[in-house]
């Protein structure tokens, strides 16, 4: 039905209302997102290039066999929040490189990834595969010692209830592995005449629970579809080029990686600030739990990418008009449709939320990531010409931005070492 929001709107509009509610412990500076956007500016080849796909340099005999891996990269990239514990082990890995290492393993080792080796993956398979030891030993008495549940157990478990689970469904479709899943649903999405991304993310997150990334914030429900997102970047962003099943035009409304790195850099760059509670639960390395703080901090992120996108194109491109006060009676930023990249808010964020550092920036910088208020409710603005073909007027879209965010935390890069991530145990989001 026009007009009906995507699964994409739902995305971005459900994080700018838990932006509004949890301000008080999560903001975002305006000024620092002008300074920001013009950095990414000025390295638009590098942002633009950021999006890899699955970072693995092996050939494939098939573009099933390549989707295969990508999708199970992308179904298990969870369990940042044991990064410390799985450093600890030999090779020292976090849950990226961990999950790096397997996948290769798996590959180079001729593994069939089909839906009945996914049906039986065991712990067994865990610890061979990913070198991941689910048990320790611990000492009952002189010279005897017993198996005991150890800290990166439950890792271990939800990775193994994805994975069985996927083969299940797989099999219950009368698919052999993820990538035909992948192939299929591209295939039907074309024959209907919507290959969108956020047509294909909603097909995903409906089929595949472990896609699924919902919580909820006071009692509202926050949809994020991080893995599904990346999943879909990748898709369109690699391989749409020589397949139109993943050619999706729609590329620039996918969100920004809502990770830990991705907070974590952005906390080092200003963009977000953190009442002093929370930054303490973080700067003190404890876990922070699964709840109100951690949904809001990954929700800001992809105001904040959503923010830095319009904000890179009012860098280059002056707006026509200053900013107006609508009916509402709330600043908007009153901008020409193609200098326009920002995605409407709920009637809350205007009453008052801004940041100090939005009275300070320029005339463009407040065009960036102001929220449009209509008495009508939740709107979203309307998205750029410019928008509509690949982001703003340099070529940056939110999904470009994420990526390369967590691209300056690699060796040899501006933050590799310099930030501070959360952590949180348990979700098989991030």
């Amino acid at each position: 039905m026009p007009g009906t929001p995507n699964v994409l709107d739902l995305v971005h509009w459900s994080c700018a209302e838990v932006l509004v509610l949890h301000a008080d412990h999560v903001d975002i500076d305006d000024k620092m997102v002008s300074q920001l956007a013009a950095e990414l500016v000025a390295a638009a080849d590098d942002v633009r290039g950021a999006v890899r796909g699955l970072p693995l340099p092996i050939k494939f005999s098939s573009l099933e066999q390549e989707l295969t891996l990508l999708a199970l990269y992308h179904l298990l990239d969870f369990g940042s929040g044991y990064d410390n514990l799985l450093k600890r082990l030999p090779g020292g890995r976090d849950a990226r490189e961990t999950l790096l290492y397997g996948l290769i393993g798996l590959h180079l080792g001729g593994a069939r990834l089909d839906h009945h080796k996914l049906k039986s993956f065991s712990m067994y398979d865990i610890h061979q595969v990913f070198g991941i030891e689910a048990t320790i030993e611990v000492a009952v008495m002189p010279g005897v010692t017993m198996a005991k549940p150890g800290p990166l157990q439950p890792l271990c478990k939800l990775m193994i209830s994805v994975l069985n689970e996927t083969g299940t469904i797989l099999e219950e479709k009368g698919l052999r592995t993820p990538g035909e899943l992948l192939l299929t649903v591209a295939e039907g999405l074309k024959k209907a005449g919507r290959t969108t991304a956020s047509a294909f993310v909603e097909e995903l997150v409906d089929t595949l629970p472990a896609f699924s990334d919902v919580v909820l914030y006071d009692g509202n429900l926050v949809t994020l579809h991080r893995k599904a997102q990346n999943l879909a970047a990748d898709l369109a962003l690699v391989y749409g080029s020589r397949d139109e099943r993943f050619l999706f035009p729609d590329v620039d409304q996918l969100a920004a990686d809502s990770g830990a790195t991705t907070i974590a850099v952005l906390r080092a760059k200003g963009v977000l600030k953190l009442s002093k509670e929370l930054g303490a639960i973080i700067d003190s390395g404890t876990e922070l739990h699964a709840g109100a703080h951690e949904r809001a901090l990954r929700a800001a992120v992809v105001v904040a990418c959503d923010r830095l996108v319009a904000a890179a194109e009012a860098a280059v491109t002056a707006p026509t008009e200053a900013p107006r006060t609508t009916d509402a009676g709330v600043a908007s930023a009153a901008v020409d449709e193609s200098a326009t990249s920002t995605v409407a808010a709920p009637a809350a964020e205007g009453a008052g939320k801004e940041s100090a550092g939005a009275a300070m920036a320029t005339t463009a910088a407040v065009a960036v990531g102001e929220a449009v208020l209509t008495q009508s409710g939740v709107q979203q603005e309307g998205r750029s010409r410019a928008g509509r073909e690949g982001g703003c007027g340099v070529g940056l879209r939110a999904v470009d931005i994420g990526a390369y965010l967590s691209y300056l935390v690699e060796e040899g890069r501006e933050l590799h070492g310099k930030i501070t991530k959360h952590f949180t145990m348990g979700v098989m989001a991030y």
